[in-house]
């Protein structure tokens, strides 16, 4: 599958034009808010809420399409905030908008990077097993 018809943008996903590619980039240094508030802060890359980079030449304006893990996310405004700053910041950037998918698809942990998804379910376990919690299914054989 090509990179640029691929259903969200992953940190594997490359594109033909070097700005969409600057934009990525840079995309990787803004985290999720909520992952700051745990020991393993994520970026909306590898969290797959960044469902698609548009960029209009003629006009300069990059456009970033963000599926959010909850249509009510209360940080929204301060992931827009981040966004237009960095991204503004790239050469031949003259505007940038961020829009939330209001489509009706739902985020789901299958949107994540392989490693970060890998990586948050061994840090679950590791604390089931400190915990001494031996989850339901295994309770309920």
């Amino acid at each position: 599958m090509s990179a640029e018809t691929a259903d969200h943008v992953l940190p594997t996903t490359e594109f033909q034009s070097e700005l969409k590619a600057d934009v990525k980039a840079t995309l990787e240094e803004v985290l999720d808010p909520c992952s700051c508030m745990s020991d393993h802060p994520v970026s909306i890359v590898d969290l797959g809420l960044v469902d698609e980079i548009e960029w209009d030449e003629s006009t300069g304006t990059v456009t970033v399409h963000l599926l959010l893990t909850s249509q009510r996310c209360t940080y929204f405004l301060d992931i827009d905030d981040e966004i237009c700053a960095r991204v503004g910041e790239l050469a031949d950037v003259s505007e940038v908008e961020v829009h939330q998918v209001t489509s009706g698809e739902i985020w789901t942990a299958d949107r994540m990077a392989e490693d970060e998804r890998r990586a948050r379910r061994e840090r679950f376990e590791r604390r089931i097993e400190e915990a001494g919690i031996t989850p339901y299914a295994e309770r309920s054989e």
